[in-house]
């Protein structure tokens, strides 16, 4: 049994030795009777949020068990080292030209994206609750991660799942830039060739030092020495260079929206 599925089971047994309804459990915790169904169900990832909620109203610990083991289940080998350094990030940066970010997906967003890459139907919400589980380090208080996302303006455009799922992602996009510790940058086609073409990356900013990540389709690649992160970190500000200014993003974002009404 996968530990993804092991904690859902348990917040089921957990709710019914104390004799509750999904209706009561949901009471107690601020969530839908219809939210705690589908996410006993499977048909919803249970995300930090909804087991922090838990913990606080019946003194549980499945945030830490969430941490532990769920996070890093179906996480490349490859890719461990990077989500370490992400968690513990005091700023990340991250550029995609193709997909919005996988820390500002929602879950509809997400869940399009996995299905596209034709990951297993029966690992795909243990992948979502991994992806969006991620987003923890925005709200955690009291010194949230400072995050900088630059995407393309091809991302806002690009159809990834229907319409309704780009409307809420696109939505959700300018929700993020009200948190003062978010903000988000669009690359407008008016760029034309830049070197944001050669692909995606990620810098995390840990204990005053740099570290990168390169997308590839195979694998990704953690970058760790200073000379390295030194020229990614050179690519990072010829990429922001191209970028509108935070205020006029927003404004092509919400032009954009009204293309997906």
């Amino acid at each position: 049994m996968s530990a993804s599925q092991y904690l859902v089971d348990d917040l089921r047994r957990t709710r019914e030795l104390l004799g509750l309804t999904q209706e009561a459990w949901g009471d107690r915790i601020h969530f839908s009777a219809k939210h705690v169904g589908a996410v006993e169900r499977g048909e919803r990832p249970a995300l930090p949020d909804y087991l922090a909620a838990v913990d606080s109203a019946f003194g549980t610990a499945f945030v830490k068990f969430y941490r532990m083991f769920v996070k890093r289940e179906l996480v490349p080998v490859w890719y461990r080292p990077f989500i370490e350094h992400e968690g513990r990030a005091s700023l990340l940066r991250v550029f995609h030209p193709l997909v919005v970010p996988g820390i500002l997906q929602t879950e509809a967003y997400a869940r399009a994206v996995l299905t596209g890459r034709r990951c297993q139907a029966d690992s795909v919400d243990a992948m979502l609750a991994t992806r969006l589980g991620r987003q923890e380090i925005l709200h955690c208080r009291p010194n949230p991660c400072q995050l900088v996302a630059v995407v393309d303006e091809g991302v806002l455009h690009r159809q990834v799942g229907d319409a309704d799922v780009m409307r809420e992602q696109l939505t959700a996009l300018m929700a993020a830039c009200d948190h003062p510790n978010v903000r988000v940058q669009v690359v407008p086609f008016e760029a034309g060739a830049y070197v944001g073409l050669d692909g995606p990356l990620a810098i995390a900013t840990v204990d005053g030092r740099s570290v990168g990540f390169l997308e590839g389709h195979l694998e990704g690649r953690v970058v760790e020495s200073p000379d390295a992160t030194k020229d990614l970190e050179g690519a990072w500000e010829a990429i922001r260079d191209y970028a509108l200014p935070s205020n006029q993003s927003l404004d092509l974002i919400r032009r954009t929206v009204e293309k997906w009404m």
